[in-house]
């Protein structure tokens, strides 16, 4: 199962703002077995985002959008994506309208009539009511693809995805485990590890894969396993871990953990200094 994140901005592309919903979605939908193919980046055009879905359609079973769903004319993607579902008419959901009343009744501001335009989706949608803000998310399937339209606003984005788009994912779709076991080394190069480990790496199953995350002094590596039954995969990464350990034990500073060395570190330093201090009677 693979997807596809299309983040709809200027303001990205100009870096006015730095893309954070694509990593958030990104391991989401990691989390749940959708493997994320490709993620992009466009303009607020008409033909960048007709061209864009096409093209996506093509590559991937599941195509999430963020951005462009607030009620100014640069705003073009709801009447954009009703173009691409073959000129589907866009409607008023009362619904929609009510929810975005009852959100400036209760902060005491007056409704104006361009917030009609957020309640105003294209007929062909399934709406994904936004709890948190005033522009709902839409949920469109056509030829055997999930098309998902997210507000870009990162925290109604993510509200979205958890309670409804991942939900709907799992119910529509079978889908597979995705497993990452991760190692921390530190004082060699990525060159220098990938040659003490090539017969390993050269051995791994296909479902298998290894990846270098190199930073300046350290580099993780990053085991990935995709398959139909967790059980078998968690033992087989851990299997794979412990012969890693055995190729580089020298270097291997930890396992599964993100935090920096001078992080952890200091941690420890931490903890020893708490045994050291002398105990009260």
């Amino acid at each position: 199962m693979k997807a596809e994140i299309i983040t709809i901005g200027d303001e990205i592309l100009i870096g006015q703002i730095v893309d954070t919903n694509s990593q958030w979605i990104g391991t989401e939908l990691n989390k749940i077995g959708v493997s994320v193919y490709q993620i992009s980046s466009i303009q607020d055009d008409k033909q960048h985002i007709l061209n864009a879905l096409k093209e996506a359609q093509e590559r991937v079973d599941i195509v999430i959008l963020t951005g462009g769903l607030g009620p100014t004319k640069d705003d073009i993607t709801k009447k954009t994506i009703a173009e691409f579902f073959h000129d589907d008419e866009i409607v008023e959901y009362p619904e929609v309208l009510e929810h975005i009343k009852g959100l400036f009744r209760k902060i005491n501001h007056p409704f104006k009539e361009v917030q009609r335009f957020q309640a105003q989706l294209p007929s062909k949608a399934t709406l994904l009511m936004n709890h948190f803000g005033t522009a709902p998310g839409m949920w469109f399937y056509e030829n055997n693809t999930v098309f998902v339209s997210l507000p870009g606003v990162p925290y109604e984005m993510k509200g979205l995805i958890t309670n409804q788009v991942l939900p709907r994912i799992q119910q529509q779709f079978k889908l597979p485990f995705i497993i990452h076991k991760t190692i921390m080394t530190y004082g060699q190069g990525e060159s220098t590890i990938a040659e003490r480990i090539e017969d390993f790496e050269n051995n791994l199953p296909i479902y298998i894969k290894l990846a270098y995350l190199p930073s300046f002094g350290k580099v993780r590596l990053r085991l990935s396993a995709k398959g139909e039954n967790k059980e078998i995969l968690e033992k087989e990464l851990n299997e794979k871990v412990a012969a890693i350990y055995q190729l580089i034990p020298e270097i291997i500073t930890g396992l599964d953990d993100d935090r920096s060395l001078e992080k952890r570190v200091g941690e420890l330093l931490k903890k020893i200094t708490k045994r050291l201090e002398p105990q009260k009677v």
